[in-house]
C-alpha cells in the first residue's frame, strides 16, 4: 500500500529512526549511524586514508562523480544539476525549481556583465551556462572529476559560449593563475573538502577574490552538536557513496573563514526542506530507469545501496537532522557591492 502511495517503506522506517534517535540518551550517536555498525578498526583505517590531500581528493571525486554521465543523466534533471533544487510547490517539475535555484544564487551574488565569476566544483555546467546566458558574464570554473570535464565542454559547446566561459581539470589549491575573481560561487562542493582543509578553502578564495567581491556557498550542513562525531567517525555515506566527504557544521564554516580570511558573513539562508523534495525526484527518476541502469553494467545491489542512499538522505532532510545553507560572504567595507540600501540579498521566498 505504502508503495502505491509512492512512499517508500525504507523512508519512513528511517524517519521513524531519526524522530526516536534522542530516547537513547546512553549512546551519542547521530541518525546518519548505519545499520551495520562501521565503527571497526577496519572502516577507521579507511577513513582516515580518505582525507583529502591533494592526491586523495582526485581519487575520492573520482568514485563517485565519474561512475558514469549516462548514470546521473538518468535521476538528474534535464539541466545535470546534483544540489538542492528550490520549489514553489510540491508537484512542480524539478528542471524549473533547479534553474529557480541558479536564479536565486545568481541575484545573490548580484552578478553583472563586467564580472569575471570563479565556480569551485562545476559539475555537469549548468550554472556556468546559466549564468552567463542571464548576465553575459565571463566564467571560469574547476573541477577533480574528468567525466564532468567532458560533459560540461559539451554543453558549453552546444550553447556557443566558448568565448565567455573556460573550464579546468584541477583543484582549488593549484589554481594555474593568479587571477582575481569579482565573485566565487561554490555549490554543493565544500562537503568535499574535509575538516582539516576548511581553512586552506578560505585562504585560496581570498587570495582569488577581488577586494569588493563575493564569495557564494551552497553547502548541506551538520548540527553543532553532532560535528565531532560526525568527523571523527565513518558512515554510510562516507563507506558507499561519498568517500573522503565530511558534512561542515555551521560553526566549522564560521571559524575557518574567521581565521584563513578577511571575510564575513552578510546573508544567510536554509533551504534544507527543498532537499527532501529534490530527493524524491531523483529516487522516483532512478528507479524509474532500473533496466536502464543494469544495461549501463550495474548491477542491483549498487540499485539498493543508491535507493537507500536517497531515502537516508531524505528522511535527515525531511527531519531537520541535516541542513542546506546559502551564504554570502563579503568584507568589511564592500560599499561597491552594497552601496544601495534597496539592492537587498534576495531570498528564495521572493
Amino acid at each position: 500500500m505504502l508503495l502505491f502511495m509512492g512512499i517508500s517503506p525504507l523512508l519512513i522506517r528511517m524517519k521513524i529512526y531519526v524522530a526516536n534517535r534522542d530516547l537513547n540518551v546512553s549512546v551519542k550517536r547521530g541518525w546518519w549511524t548505519p545499520l551495520l555498525d562501521l565503527s571497526s578498526a577496519k572502516y577507521f583505517i579507511g577513513h582516515v586514508s580518505n582525507r583529502n590531500t591533494l592526491t586523495q581528493a582526485r581519487r575520492n571525486i573520482s568514485r563517485h562523480y565519474d561512475l558514469s554521465n549516462e548514470l546521473f543523466s538518468l535521476f538528474l534533471d534535464e539541466t545535470m544539476t546534483y544540489s538542492c533544487a528550490i520549489f514553489k510547490s510540491e508537484d512542480e517539475d524539478l528542471k524549473d525549481a533547479q534553474l529557480r535555484k541558479i536564479s536565486v544564487l545568481i541575484k545573490k551574488a548580484n552578478i553583472s556583465k563586467k564580472h569575471h565569476i570563479l565556480e569551485i566544483g562545476f559539475g555537469w555546467g549548468s550554472f556556468a551556462v546559466e549564468v552567463v546566458k542571464q548576465t553575459g558574464c565571463k566564467y571560469t570554473g574547476i573541477t577533480l572529476s574528468e567525466q564532468q570535464l567532458q560533459y560540461a565542454q559539451s554543453e558549453v559547446e552546444q550553447a556557443g559560449l566558448q568565448d565567455r566561459i573556460t573550464l579546468l581539470l584541477c583543484d582549488y589549491r593549484q589554481m594555474p593563475n593568479k587571477d582575481k575573481y569579482d565573485r566565487i560561487i561554490s555549490i554543493g562542493m565544500i562537503e568535499h573538502v574535509g575538516h582539516d582543509y576548511i581553512e586552506e578553502f578560505f585562504t585560496c578564495c581570498e587570495s582569488a577574490l577581488a577586494e569588493d567581491g563575493l564569495l557564494v556557498l551552497q553547502f548541506i550542513s551538520i548540527p553543532d552538536e553532532r560535528y565531532d562525531s560526525h568527523r571523527q567517525s565513518t558512515d554510510f555515506m562516507r563507506e558507499y557513496i561519498f568517500p573522503g566527504g565530511c558534512l561542515p557544521a555551521l560553526s566549522r564554516i564560521i571559524s575557518g573563514m574567521a581565521a584563513a580570511s578577511r571575510l564575513c558573513v552578510v546573508h544567510v539562508e536554509e533551504i534544507g526542506i527543498h532537499y527532501y523534495q529534490t530527493l524524491r525526484c531523483w529516487r522516483n527518476n532512478f528507479l524509474k530507469n532500473k533496466r536502464q541502469i543494469r544495461a549501463l553494467g550495474f548491477d542491483d545491489k549498487f540499485i539498493r545501496t543508491w535507493e537507500y542512499y536517497f531515502d537516508y538522505c531524505a528522511a535527515g532532510f525531511k527531519t531537520h537532522t541535516v541542513g542546506d545553507y546559502q551564504i554570502v560572504f563579503s568584507r568589511p567595507g564592500n560599499v561597491a557591492t552594497f552601496g544601495d540600501p534597496y539592492n537587498v540579498t534576495v531570498s528564495t521566498a521572493h
